[in-house]
């Protein structure tokens, strides 16, 4: 209970409170009518020099070494302006001077929101640049990420991840968004699951549930709606066709909901 009130007490502050001043960048913001030259501007103000050999970004984040490339660039309207969303994706550098390679190895993402401040582009909000996301260390690909709009006047990432072990898969969406100058995690809904590798020729009945993530920004009493888990396919004849997932006040997050957990057979 004191953790819930505590987590409620932040949230409030955090929504509360008034959001630093913008800090001005050197991305000129013309550059975003020229993609390669706004992501050149980009990738160099948040990563620093390219490497020619590596075909990337290098920069220092965290303590560590990243190679870091464009991954998707979205533009929406918020507050009747232009809005740029920005995910770049890649890779920490490993003292070998390559990336690790294994399931449980993540990729790095970094994501930025930016809106025009004269001749430059404004910085709103942006995570540690160096979040964890995927595996095999690489983030998903550019057609796992969508922007959509969580609230009013307010987008965030819908990012689909999948992970397959002993013939079993998995996935969901995670979902990222800005609150205050920070982007920050806001959880990951589990959509899918299947057996496809370990079934049939008398190996078992085979399965697949899988769901995708809609937004309802119009039903947010404050900068979150909810989302809405809506079935794509389901061997079970009691899988809801639609579940609802509130954003968690309490946790600072949207959860998985246990109609939805049930509907995946987990």
């Amino acid at each position: 209970m004191l953790r819930m009130i505590c987590s409620g007490l932040m949230f409030a502050l955090l929504a509360t409170m008034p959001v630093r001043a913008e800090t001005l960048t050197s991305i000129p913001a013309a550059s975003v009518e020229d993609p390669r030259s706004f992501w050149r501007a980009t990738m160099e103000e948040f990563y620093g020099r390219y490497d020619k050999r590596r075909k990337c970004w290098i920069g220092q984040r965290s303590g560590e070494t990243l190679c870091m490339r464009p991954h998707l660039l979205s533009v929406v309207r918020e507050k009747d302006e232009d809005t740029i969303y920005v995910a770049m994706s890649g890779y920490a550098v490993t003292p070998e001077g390559g990336h690790a390679d294994c399931h449980a190895c993540a990729g790095k993402l970094g994501l930025v929101k930016l809106r025009p401040g004269g001749d430059r582009l404004a910085l709103v909000a942006r995570n540690d640049l160096s979040t964890n996301a995927g595996a095999w260390g690489r983030t998903p690909p550019e057609e796992a990420f969508r922007v959509v709009r969580l609230g009013p006047d307010n987008h965030g990432w819908l990012m689909e991840f999948y992970y397959t072990g002993q013939g079993y898969t998995e996935g969901g969406v995670g979902v990222f968004g800005a609150i205050g100058d920070r982007i920050v995690d806001l959880g990951f809904i589990s959509t899918h699951s299947d057996n496809q590798g370990t079934c049939g020729d008398g190996l078992g009945e085979c399965y697949t549930h899988s769901y995708e993530i809609l937004t309802d920004p119009e039903s947010a009493t404050d900068r979150f709606g909810d989302l809405i888990a809506r079935k794509i396919e389901s061997q079970s004849p009691d899988a809801p066709s639609t579940v609802r997932i509130p954003f968690s006040q309490s946790e600072l997050k949207y959860l998985t909901p246990d109609a939805l957990q049930a509907a995946l057979g987990q």
